[in-house]
């Protein structure tokens, strides 16, 4: 495979520092947005189902584009891809930041995930020409440095907008950051592509992926909706099942498909792949809920949240990066599982923590949960890319990536539903001396609902007063434990599809002159 390059040369040192912003920006948006949600949703009058699209709207749009959009970038050029990406990721900022509804803020997330989508690949693919297999490994690791330190500041960040100015400069900072970055991309990247590359693209295969999530995510959603008919939301669930068929026939008769059949019949690919996706699940299903629960139950600012978050970002970033340099003394297969039990212990612990510890007593399992998807996700890509020939690379990270955002949306769709069940069912067991109309307890279900109980307070009598009070507490409590003791699970499937899948070949295999060679496993 070669490349066409325009006459004007690259910059290795400018090329890496626009990639390094994108990687900041698209790293710092998820947390930013995390802390920001209460307040959003307070002004934008959302409930918890809204919330969600909030964040699995980009997550989708991400998903879904993410393997067509690094073959586009091969096909068209890496440094268009590049500008393109970032002016689509620019203009979808500037909408979520005016956004005045709830529905314009979730198209301007679809927007930015897809313009993220786009300059992912297109970045990784400029990099990985630049720079030669010695120094790459330098550049990608100053990347995945700048890509934890964004995660890590993200929450404080967006903390601090939200609470010192408003949520909307959350998403209107990225402007002028990306302005930077396009002005240098035009200048100091030259352009390139792979000539060899097919122009056939997956449209049917990409439709169809989109319909199917869209419509398992509207099913999950709908469950919350008690005013919506059962048989819509079963019709949704069913509907989105048929579609995944239906994606499953189209990638198995399409050239340049989406998922590569090929690649998952290999065993360390498709755990990594499938790990990923639960992985995904779990750690955006943790993060939406513990966001919601300090601000909810704890009664925290968005600043405060910001802050409680930051010890887990930066044990994330900093174990994600040393479990890449402990694969040269230990094997990937047993320090996935040590992760895994890592996850386990601090789901568990955590959702033992009764409420009147505080954050002090969140701290150790937030730890714990830190240490284990940080390495993970680390792990989990090195685990897939090994088991691959190099020249599949850029397909393989963009399916790993696919999964793990498909798992993000869907596990963040999970977490607002299995929460607002369980939250109602025992909402509506304990107050039914109260006698609250339908009206009032969907109040209580609503962003900023503990400011919201003095609307309610006004028409109860003292001693009625005080047992709202104490339902909504001990109804959040339940379904934040509740919800994380569901989830124990997935950390368990992981551990049980590495023992099973990895080890049983990564496609590397090692001559007699010590040098590595691929080979089909």
């Amino acid at each position: 495979m070669t490349s066409s390059f325009s006459s004007r040369p690259t910059n290795p040192r400018l090329a890496l520092f626009v990639i390094a912003v994108v990687f900041a920006i698209m790293n710092a948006d998820i947390t930013m947005v995390n802390v920001a949600l209460v307040s959003l949703g307070k002004d934008l009058h959302a409930d918890l189902s809204d919330l969600q699209w909030g964040l699995n709207s980009y997550m989708l749009a991400f998903a879904a584009l993410i393997v067509t959009a690094g073959r586009l970038a091969d096909v068209f050029g890496r440094r268009r891809c590049l500008l393109v990406g970032a002016t689509v990721f620019s203009v979808a900022s500037l909408l979520c930041g005016i956004a005045p509804t709830i529905s314009v803020l979730v198209i301007g997330r679809v927007l930015q995930g897809a313009g993220g989508a786009l300059m992912l690949p297109a970045g990784m693919a400029i990099i990985s020409v630049v720079y030669n297999a010695e120094e790459r490994a330098v550049a990608l690791g100053t990347l995945v440095g700048v890509a934890g330190v964004a995660q890590s500041i993200g929450p404080l960040v967006g903390g601090f907008l939200t609470a010192e100015v408003s949520w909307r400069l959350v998403f209107l900072v990225n402007l002028p950051l990306v302005a930077l970055a396009m002005i240098v991309a035009a200048h100091a990247i030259q352009e390139s592509h792979e000539e060899s590359a097919s122009h056939r693209l997956d449209i049917a295969g990409l439709v169809t992926l989109v319909a199917a999530l869209t419509t398992l995510l509207l099913g999950l959603d709908a469950v919350q909706d008690r005013d919506t008919d059962q048989r819509t939301t079963l019709g949704l669930v069913a509907l989105s099942l048929i579609l995944f068929v239906i994606f499953t026939v189209v990638e198995r008769r399409t050239e340049n498909a989406i998922i590569d059949g090929e690649l998952l019949q290999r065993p360390a690919f498709l755990c990594s792949c499938v790990a990923s996706w639960l992985l995904g699940f779990v750690f955006f299903l943790f993060l939406f809920i513990t966001a919601v629960y300090l601000q909810e139950e704890l009664g925290y600012s968005a600043l405060a949240a910001g802050i409680a978050l930051v010890p887990f970002s930066l044990v994330l970033a900093v174990t994600g990066v040393m479990s890449g340099r402990l694969t040269k003394r230990f094997q990937l297969a047993t320090l996935l599982i040590v992760s895994c039990a890592f996850m386990a212990v601090g789901l568990a612990a955590l959702s033992f923590v009764p409420a009147s510890y505080g954050y002090g007593g969140m701290v150790l399992p937030f730890l714990f949960i830190a240490a284990s998807a940080g390495p993970g996700f680390t792990l989990l890509n090195t685990a897939g890319l090994d088991a691959v020939p190099p020249e599949r690379s850029g397909q393989a990270t963009g399916m790993i990536y696919m999964f793990r955002f498909c798992g993000g949306a869907i596990g963040v769709a999970a977490a607002s539903a299995l929460h607002s069940a369980l939250f109602h069912s025992h909402l509506v067991s304990r107050l039914s001396a109260a006698r609250l109309s339908i009206a009032q307890q969907k109040l209580m279900e609503q962003p900023g609902a503990a400011e919201r109980i003095r609307q309610i307070d006004s028409g109860l009598v003292t001693s009625q007063v005080e047992q709202v009070r104490q339902a909504f507490h001990e109804s959040f409590v339940t379904a934040f434990t509740g919800t994380l003791r569901l989830n124990l699970i997935v950390p368990i499937a992981i551990a049980v599809l590495v023992i099973v899948l990895m080890g049983k070949g990564t496609g590397r295999i090692k001559k007699e002159g010590g040098d590595v060679e691929w080979s089909k496993s």
